[in-house]
């Protein structure tokens, strides 16, 4: 008896751990949105989602959870979870199996919405290095000491792109003396206060208060990406594009041309059509207040969720903006 007891209790819990039943043994109205680290952009946008989703929909039980680009959109594509936040970069590589993800194809990924359309890459150098281009790391040889942020994520292929386009490797940079350092920006602003760093690769919105105060603390230089080289990361990555304005950064007096990658809210194929129409009925109803909830939102849209991205949109994400295309 107690044997099969436990058999039966081992059943039940790998039941319960695989996506494909855990919504339908919690019942079809648990909701999840996967944001980001706790406490950062990915986690407030996430949460702001969640709230729009409570207050329109009081019946549907909503969990918002922290999560990351890349492992977000594995477990969406199973079903893991409702929602997700990613990056369209990475959900287009997933969908195609590429980067990352090594050939395992995450054909399941549709877009709800575009929920940022500006996440900008920077490029932050120490004006004592003497680097004003990106085309200096090579031809001086620099022994750069670099953030590039975890390995597998966004910044770090984006970063390693970028870098190619000009002809330099991650090895090349370790070859002359310097240092490719993969983690988190906020520790890496630590190290580069310890004189222990002198750049830093970011994608995100801009101006960020962290390199904001760097700027204050240390002369910094934030590198352009040359039109022909932003071209073939466009090309290849399937970024965009942007320009930072001017005085963005007390430090940054000129325009800076870069790309941008887009932050989408992702589900899986299967997700029912009435739960994907009550998400972006909540999100539309609740709009002003998902512009305040950061100020990288205050733009939002129905037309800008609706934007253009390289991801299959879900059929009921279709029909619902189709319907309020000219409301």
């Amino acid at each position: 008896m107690l044997r099969k007891s436990l058999v039966c209790f081992l059943f039940m819990a790998g039941l319960l751990m695989s996506g494909s039943v855990q919504g339908a043994l919690a019942g079809s109205k648990d909701v999840t949105i996967l944001g980001g680290g706790a406490g950062g952009l990915w986690a407030i946008i996430a949460e702001g989602v969640g709230e729009s989703m409570r207050r329109g929909f009081p019946d549907y039980r909503i969990t918002t959870e922290p999560g990351k680009d890349g492992p977000n959109q594995v477990m969406t594509n199973r079903g893991d979870v409702q929602f997700a936040l990613a990056s369209d970069v990475l959900t287009s590589m997933a969908l195609e199996g590429e980067g990352p993800y090594r050939g395992r194809k995450m054909d399941k990924l549709r877009l709800v919405a575009v929920v940022n359309p500006t996440s900008a890459v920077q490029i932050y150098v120490d004006a004592r290095t003497g680097i004003r281009s990106l085309a200096d790391i090579k031809e001086k040889k620099y022994p750069l000491r670099i953030n590039v942020n975890r390995a597998g994520t966004l910044i770090d292929l984006m970063a390693e792109k970028i870098l190619g386009e000009y002809g330099v490797t991650y090895k090349d940079i370790e070859s002359w003396g310097g240092l490719i350092h993969k983690g988190p920006a906020p520790e890496a602003v630590d190290l580069w206060d310890a004189g222990q760093m002198d750049a830093i690769i970011e994608v995100s919105q801009f101006p960020l208060s962290r390199f904001y105060d760097l700027g204050m603390k240390h002369e910094l230089v934030m590198l352009p990406i040359d039109p022909d080289k932003a071209e073939a990361v466009n090309r290849d990555m399937g970024t965009v594009n942007l320009t930072i304005p001017g005085g963005s950064y007390a430090f940054q007096k000129e325009d800076v041309p870069t790309v941008t990658a887009q932050l989408v809210l992702v589900t899986s194929a299967d997700q029912p059509d009435e739960v994907v129409t009550a998400m972006l009925s909540a999100m539309t109803d609740n709009i002003d207040y998902l512009r305040s909830v950061h100020a990288n939102l205050k733009g939002l849209s129905v037309e800008s969720m609706a934007g253009h991205t390289n991801i299959p949109m879900h059929p009921a994400a279709e029909k619902f903006y189709r319907e309020h295309s000219s409301q």
